[in-house]
C-alpha cells in the first residue's frame, strides 16, 4: 500500500504549479510510507549528518542516531573525520554512549573488544580462553568496525548508508559550484557557540518551512519587522536543490556605524541580484 502511495502522489506532485497537488497525509504520519522514503530517499542518497566542528580534535568521538541507526562520528589519530556504524562487531553492544576523546582505543563496554579511531579491530583480550587473547577464527582484518560511506563539503558531513549513490561531488555539482566563490564552512560554530531544536514534525515539513518565507509575517513577526516577507527570494533548481535568500542583512549597523555583516571579498555581481 505505501507503495501505492508513492507512485500516485509523486505523479501529481510533479504537474505544473497549476495542476499539481501536494502530497497526501501518508507520507507526513504513515510509519509504513516513512519507513520506504528512509530507504528510497534517506539512506540511498547523501544526507547531512553532523559537522566537522562536533569533533575538532584528533580522538574526539560523538554517538548519534541516524533514522534509528547507532553511529559514531569521529576525528582519527590522523585527524580524518570517519562515521562508524556504533556498534561492536562481537555482540552488538553500542560502544560509545556520550561525546568523548577517545585516548587510547575504542574499548566495547561489554567483552572489551578494542578498536583503534581508524575502526581496526586491535584487542580481543580472552577471546580464546582465559588468559589468550587470540583464536584461530578471529581474523581481527575482517572484524574492524562497519564504515559509514562519508563526505565532508564546508565542514558538513554527508553520510550515504546504501553506499551505492554517485559521488557527492557528482549528485552535487552544481551545488558545488554555486558556492564556489566562497572559502570557509558553511557552519561556523562548535559544541559550545551553538543550540538544537527537537521537532514533532515529519522531516519534509521541517524542510518545507526553512525553504519559504511565506509564513513570516504571522509565525514571526518580529523577524518579519526586518527581514520582511517580499526581502527574500527562492533560490530553485529542481531535482537538485532548493532554499531561499535574502539581501537585507548589509543594512545592519554595528554600533561603530560599520556593516554588522561585512560582505565576504572577491565575490561576483550574481550575489548583488535576488
Amino acid at each position: 500500500m505505501a507503495k501505492d502511495y508513492i507512485q500516485t502522489d509523486i505523479t501529481s506532485v510533479q504537474q505544473s504549479v497549476e495542476q499539481a497537488n501536494g502530497l497526501a497525509n501518508a507520507h507526513y504520519i504513515d510509519p509504513a510510507v516513512f519507513a520506504e522514503e528512509s530507504e528510497a530517499v534517506l539512506k540511498a542518497t547523501w544526507a547531512g549528518l553532523a559537522v566537522g566542528a562536533d569533533v575538532p580534535n584528533p580522538g574526539d568521538a560523538k554517538p548519534i542516531q541516524f533514522l534509528g541507526m547507532p553511529l559514531l562520528l569521529i576525528r582519527d589519530k590522523d585527524g580524518d573525520l570517519r562515521v562508524f556504524e556504533n556498534i561492536c562487531r562481537h555482540r552488538g553492544m553500542q560502544l560509545v554512549h556520550e561525546a568523548k576523546t577517545i585516548e587510547g582505543a575504542i574499548r566495547c563496554p561489554y567483552h572489551s573488544w578494542c578498536y583503534s579511531t581508524k575502526g581496526k579491530l586491535v584487542s580481543t583480550p580472552h577471546v580464546g580462553g582465559a588468559g589468550h587473547n587470540t583464536h584461530p577464527s578471529i581474523v581481527k582484518d575482517d572484524l574492524g568496525l562497519n564504515e559509514v560511506r562519508s563526505y565532508v563539503w564546508r565542514d558538513v558531513v554527508f553520510i550515504n548508508i546504501s553506499g551505492d549513490a554517485p559521488d557527492f561531488t557528482e549528485v552535487h555539482a552544481d551545488l558545488i559550484a554555486r558556492w564556489s566563490e566562497f572559502d570557509c564552512s558553511l557552519y561556523h560554530g562548535g559544541a559550545d557557540s551553538r543550540f538544537e531544536l527537537e521537532l514533532t514534525a515529519n522531516y519534509k515539513l521541517a524542510v518545507e518551512n526553512y525553504c519559504e518565507s511565506y509564513h513570516l509575517p504571522w509565525v514571526h513577526p518580529g523577524l518579519n519587522s526586518y527581514s520582511r516577507l517580499e526581502d527574500h527570494y527562492n533560490i530553485v533548481e529542481y531535482g537538485k536543490f532548493s532554499g531561499q535568500g535574502t539581501l537585507v542583512y548589509r543594512q545592519f549597523k554595528a554600533e561603530d556605524g560599520s556593516a554588522a555583516f561585512p560582505d565576504f571579498p572577491n565575490l561576483s555581481e550574481k550575489w548583488n541580484e535576488g
